[in-house]
């Protein structure tokens, strides 16, 4: 069975989510994927309809920051209470795009 894109898959690298009001908060992700990333933040998207994601990447020994325009998805107030967060790519570039990649299939 071929899978033209990877894995949606555990993730637990921490970064900052840029909101459109100035608010930067911490976050880590949770899950991940060449479409789309989920992640865990102190406080909801405030409205915003675009989002800046920045995230301290590891994989195999290697580590980037990836940065990376994201499209809000869902903004659910967790359990932890923490707001749940599900954001797909809007603007990312091939090497962040292939890194991902890697990780994922490495870890599906």
């Amino acid at each position: 069975m071929s899978i033209s894109h990877s894995p949606y898959v555990r993730c637990f690298w921490t970064g900052s989510l840029f909101l459109t009001n100035g608010t930067v908060m911490p976050i880590h992700c949770t899950h991940i994927s060449t479409k789309m990333i989920e992640v865990e933040a102190p406080e909801g998207l405030q409205g915003s309809k675009m989002v800046k994601l920045e995230l301290k990447a590891i994989h195999e020994g290697k580590t980037a920051t990836l940065k990376v325009l994201c499209d809000p998805q869902l903004d659910v107030f967790n359990e932890h209470n923490k707001h749940y967060i599900k954001l797909s790519y809007h603007t990312i570039s091939d090497k962040d795009l292939t890194f991902i990649r890697e990780f994922s299939d490495y870890h599906s």
